[in-house]
């Protein structure tokens, strides 16, 4: 199994290619709490595992975005 920063750091090497935004995080975060709150199931724990990753990575995106505009 992957780690967490393993997990982000692909995610957001998606992202990056894309050109993706913050947008979306918030509610990815939110449907991972419900999922792991609610759920025992092995399919929703992976599922929630994937959400947060792909926040991070966008979480991270926008963090590096806007240091590069305060340079």
């Amino acid at each position: 199994m992957k780690t967490g920063i393993e997990l982000i750091a692909e995610e957001r090497a998606k992202i990056f290619a894309s050109r993706g935004k913050l947008e979306g995080a918030c509610n990815m975060v939110a449907r991972a709490e419900m999922l792991v709150e609610f759920s025992s199931i092995t399919s929703k724990t992976d599922e929630a595992i994937r959400l947060l990753a792909e926040a991070g990575a966008r979480i991270a995106a926008e963090i590096d975005r806007l240091n590069t505009l305060a340079k």
